[in-house]
Protein backbone atom coordinates (compact mmCIF):
# COMPACT_ATOMS: atom_id res chain seq x y z
CA UNK A 1 0.00 0.00 0.00
CA UNK A 2 1.44 3.29 -0.77
CA UNK A 3 1.44 5.82 1.61
CA UNK A 4 -0.42 8.98 1.71
CA UNK A 5 2.17 11.28 1.59
CA UNK A 6 3.59 10.25 -1.45
CA UNK A 7 0.45 10.76 -3.55
CA UNK A 8 0.36 14.47 -2.29
CA UNK A 9 4.08 15.18 -2.49
CA UNK A 10 2.95 13.63 -6.22
CA UNK A 11 -0.01 16.15 -6.50
CA UNK A 12 2.21 19.25 -5.18
CA UNK A 13 4.85 18.84 -7.90
CA UNK A 14 2.06 18.48 -10.95
CA UNK A 15 0.49 21.64 -9.28
CA UNK A 16 3.75 23.34 -9.26
CA UNK A 17 4.26 22.21 -13.32
CA UNK A 18 0.82 23.81 -14.02
CA UNK A 19 1.32 26.69 -12.04
CA UNK A 20 5.30 27.02 -13.74
CA UNK A 21 4.24 26.65 -17.15
CA UNK A 22 0.86 29.33 -16.41
CA UNK A 23 3.79 32.29 -15.11
CA UNK A 24 5.90 31.23 -18.40
CA UNK A 25 3.48 31.64 -20.97
CA UNK A 26 0.75 34.07 -20.85
CA UNK A 27 0.42 34.13 -24.82
CA UNK A 28 -0.68 30.66 -26.11
CA UNK A 29 -3.81 29.98 -24.95
CA UNK A 30 -3.69 26.14 -25.73
CA UNK A 31 -0.71 25.56 -23.73
CA UNK A 32 -2.17 28.00 -20.58
CA UNK A 33 -5.10 25.68 -20.88
CA UNK A 34 -3.04 22.41 -20.34
CA UNK A 35 -1.31 24.40 -17.32
CA UNK A 36 -4.95 24.69 -16.09
CA UNK A 37 -6.00 21.03 -16.43
CA UNK A 38 -2.08 19.91 -14.67
CA UNK A 39 -3.38 21.74 -12.17
CA UNK A 40 -6.81 20.25 -11.86
CA UNK A 41 -4.93 16.77 -12.18
CA UNK A 42 -3.14 17.65 -9.55
CA UNK A 43 -6.36 18.58 -6.80
CA UNK A 44 -8.20 15.38 -8.06
CA UNK A 45 -5.29 13.20 -7.01
CA UNK A 46 -5.51 14.91 -3.62
CA UNK A 47 -9.19 14.14 -3.90
CA UNK A 48 -8.81 10.90 -4.81
CA UNK A 49 -5.63 10.14 -1.90
CA UNK A 50 -7.66 11.69 0.85
CA UNK A 51 -11.25 9.98 -0.12
CA UNK A 52 -9.45 6.42 -0.14
CA UNK A 53 -7.49 7.56 3.33
CA UNK A 54 -10.39 8.32 4.74
CA UNK A 55 -12.60 5.36 3.25
CA UNK A 56 -15.35 8.52 2.06
CA UNK A 57 -17.05 8.50 -1.25
CA UNK A 58 -17.23 12.46 -1.66
CA UNK A 59 -13.40 12.99 -2.75
CA UNK A 60 -14.72 10.76 -5.89
CA UNK A 61 -17.87 12.51 -6.58
CA UNK A 62 -15.71 15.59 -6.10
CA UNK A 63 -13.23 14.43 -8.84
CA UNK A 64 -16.11 13.64 -10.92
CA UNK A 65 -17.67 16.66 -11.07
CA UNK A 66 -14.66 18.24 -11.52
CA UNK A 67 -13.99 16.03 -14.49
CA UNK A 68 -17.21 16.87 -16.08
Amino acid sequence: MIPVNNYLILGAILFGFGLIGIMMNRRNIILLLVCIELMLLAVNTNFIAFSHYYNEISGQVFVFFILT
